[in-house]
């Protein structure tokens, strides 16, 4: 029998903890990887903190799931076990909805009421958060963070390391380049360059920075 670590005890990490209870492969909560040994005191969680990703060795019967909602420091504590030879699980849970002949990398994250749509691509590591959509053909590049209430209509293509903000509309066919930032409630009619930040309706650059894999 596997056991899943859950790498992130913020909130985010609290509430995967509900999710894999409630998944389909009831494989048991060994407990959290993170940095504040103490994350969870006020929580009463019955799960440990058994230590930081920078420490910790996979052993065999570990399956790891990262529950992180900022994408560096979700890449860098990746980054970490994989060099370790660990291994990463999905988690799809029960009520997401997927379409036919979609592709989903390694370690992706498909929260409550997630919609992936037919032919839709979702690159390793990429985290759909509660009640958002990726529609048909569209393409999610690995690192990608959607937050929730998030719509990505069809044929929409994001890069690698996108963060895209709660409520956030993204139009159909639309590109969005390499670590650009989507800010909540923007509404995105024509392409975004790498690295942007963009923000409004109709939404606007206002910041640029280096993209995801400079």
């Amino acid at each position: 029998m596997k056991n899943i670590l859950i790498i992130g005890a913020g909130g985010f990490g609290r509430e995967m903890l509900a999710w894999v209870r409630q998944s389909a492969v009831l494989w048991p909560v060994r407990g959290f990887l993170d940095d504040n040994p103490r994350a969870l005191e006020p929580f009463q969680k019955n799960v440990p903190v058994l230590s930081g990703t920078v420490d910790y060795v996979p052993t065999s019967e570990d399956l790891f799931v990262c529950a992180i909602g900022q994408i560096e420091p979700k890449r860098r504590c990746i980054e970490r076990i994989l060099a370790r030879d660990g291994v990463f699980t999905r988690m799809i849970h029960s009520t997401a909805v997927r379409g036919e002949n979609i592709e989903l990398g390694t370690g992706v994250i498909l929260c409550p009421y997630a919609v992936v749509g037919s032919d839709a691509k979702l690159g390793d590591f990429v985290t759909v958060n509660m009640h958002s959509t990726v529609d048909h053909d569209a393409v999610v590049g690995r690192w990608s963070q959607l937050h929730c209430h998030v719509d990505i209509t069809g044929g929409v293509v994001l890069g690698e390391g996108v963060l895209v903000g709660s409520h956030a509309t993204i139009f159909p066919g639309v590109k969005v380049g390499d670590g650009a930032i989507i800010g909540a409630g923007s509404v995105v009619t024509k392409d975004v360059p790498a690295g942007a930040s963009v923000f409004g309706s109709p939404a606007r650059v206002y910041a640029m920075r280096g993209a995801a894999n400079e």
